[in-house]
């Protein structure tokens, strides 16, 4: 019968510790030398070279700059509320910048005694969805 003094297990251990002593062993070695090591000598046009930058300030004098136009205004959706010449009320949506020029553009068309309400563009809850599956409401009945 054979004397076996270390198990495979213990011989498993060692080994796995030995690797790991190595290794870190290792990492200790290459970063001493990496970080104790004295730079290099770099001459200074080599680091960094400042470009020399000339901006044409003619460009924005130029017909091209000058003869630009500005984007018109958002329009807003308004509904509006109002009487006719014969007294009769008319209601609908008017689209303008402001409410303001809603009603300027409504007094132009006549029509006076102007209430305007501002239509809200989006959805109050975002993660509601577009679309909604509504169960039908009729039942059978047998």
């Amino acid at each position: 019968m054979a004397i076996v003094f270390i198990s495979p297990k213990e011989k498993q251990k060692v080994f796995i510790l030995g690797i790991a002593g190595l290794f870190v062993l290792f990492v200790i070695v290459i970063s001493l030398i990496v970080f104790l090591a004295k730079p290099k000598e770099i001459p200074a046009e080599l680091v960094f070279k400042a470009p020399k930058i000339r901006i044409n300030f003619d460009v924005l004098i130029s017909n091209e700059i000058r003869n630009l136009e500005f984007f018109p205004e958002m329009e807003k959706e308004f509904n509006y509320t109002a009487r006719t010449e014969s007294g009769q009320e008319k209601s609908g949506n008017i689209s303008a910048p402001s409410s303001e020029k809603a009603i300027e553009i409504l007094t132009a068309l006549n029509l006076s005694n102007i209430t305007l309400e501002e239509i809200k563009i989006g959805r109050t809850n975002p993660f509601s969805p577009y679309y909604e599956i509504k169960p039908s409401s009729s039942k059978t009945k047998k």
